[in-house]
């Protein structure tokens, strides 16, 4: 809650520095990506990370009617099993993960929030996706 209510402060104090022609999104994300990066330095690793949003998972998949509480409970079992194996990946692999795959990102828009150029970011999601399908098959977890 903290990052993100500075990272509306600095949008707003840093709104005349953005270019009118760029897009907006990314450009607020990496704001808040590096507001990240700094909390993360400070902490260290002593403190877990925070899971995802509860909503995240479930907000992926459209639904035509509204779920039962067998597909609620799924849900929610799916969400705790995908969001335990996004975290064993390496800090390269998560974060693009869960911008493209969680997000919704495009890999122009990453490339903007990360400073990484688009080959590199394909490479890394495809060997990220690589070694979550290892993670998910070492737990016996089979689509």
């Amino acid at each position: 809650m903290d990052i993100t209510q500075e990272t509306f402060l600095r949008v707003y104090r840093g709104i005349g520095s953005f270019k009118l022609g760029k897009p907006f999104q990314p450009w607020v994300y990496r704001i808040a990506r590096n507001l990240c990066i700094d909390r993360g330095r400070k902490l260290g690793r002593s403190i877990p990370e925070e899971s995802l949003d509860a909503n995240v998972v479930t907000r992926a998949r459209a639904s035509s009617s509204k779920p039962g509480p067998d597909q609620v409970y799924a849900n929610k079992e799916l969400r705790e099993i995908l969001e335990a194996a996004i975290g064993q990946l390496g800090e390269g692999y998560r974060e693009l993960i869960i911008l493209f795959h969680l997000e919704g990102l495009s890999i122009k828009e990453i490339s903007e929030i990360t400073g990484l150029k688009g080959t590199v970011i394909k490479n890394r999601l495809y060997r990220g996706r690589q070694a979550l399908r290892k993670i998910l098959q070492e737990n016996d977890f089979h689509w």
